[in-house]
């Protein structure tokens, strides 16, 4: 037990560095502790609501360490955002780990990434948005890694974190192994390489313009409560 608390402690720290001004390189093995507890878990029952256990410290934890600052602005606010996001990455993991003990580790691996993306997206564009820990923002601090967004956005950056778990995973799983391990480099190396000849060739274009920014003053309690198109209207009368 000492073990998986260490392992569900260390992923909640990996996760968290780039939304507290430290790297965000962290994340590209975070969620290999926590895959490597799925792993030492069978398919019963009882196996699954330990797992259960341990990925809700992992999140809650994560979460707690990233979103105390809103209790700044609201006492409830940390706690209603570390709810809904874990409830998020929750129902991710675990229909990842329930697929795991039923099918092969290639649809349990697309099932992982499909449902995190399919979550952190519905995350951006409902009502209640709270795009904060969507983890292609966890690379604020190494913005040469990852010029590439201007394809793909921030959903191609975790994309890439998660892709690099599974692999940095098979390569623990099979440690002997130089081809796994040389296979998760790569996955690290290769898009972050392409970053850099992403940046090495930006030029800053001689034409200037000149922009403004607008910032309508909108009540909150009316934000959505008004007629639609009218927040739209009211920047383009802000504007004009």
């Amino acid at each position: 037990m000492s073990r998986k608390l260490a392992a569900a402690t260390l992923s909640a720290l990996l996760l968290s560095t780039g939304w507290l001004g430290m790297t965000g390189l962290t994340l590209l093995v975070g969620f290999v502790p926590l895959l490597w507890i799925s792993g030492s878990y069978d398919g019963s029952r009882r196996s699954w609501r330990g797992m259960f256990g341990w990925a809700t410290l992992t999140f809650v934890l994560w979460n707690a360490l990233t979103v105390w600052w809103i209790w700044n602005a609201t006492p409830v606010g940390p706690f209603a955002a570390t709810l809904a996001s874990t409830t998020l990455n929750m129902i991710a993991f675990m229909l990842f780990h329930t697929v795991s003990k039923k099918a092969p580790a290639a649809l349990a691996y697309t099932t992982l990434a499909a449902a995190w993306i399919a979550t952190e997206y519905w995350y951006t564009t409902g009502e209640f948005s709270w795009p904060w820990l969507v983890l292609g923002n966890g690379f604020s601090h190494e913005v040469w890694a990852v010029q590439w967004y201007e394809y793909t956005g921030i959903f191609g950056g975790t994309l890439w974190v998660l892709v690099c778990n599974l692999l940095f995973f098979e390569a623990w799983l099979h440690r002997r192994s130089v081809r796994h391990w040389v296979r998760a480099a790569l996955a690290v190396v290769v898009p972050a390489a392409g970053s850099l000849a992403i940046y090495a060739c930006w030029e800053e274009p001689a034409q200037r313009i000149e922009t403004a920014v607008v910032q309508p003053n909108v009540d909150c309690y009316d934000k959505f409560n008004t007629a639609p198109g009218w927040q739209h209207e009211n920047l383009l009368s802000l504007l004009a």
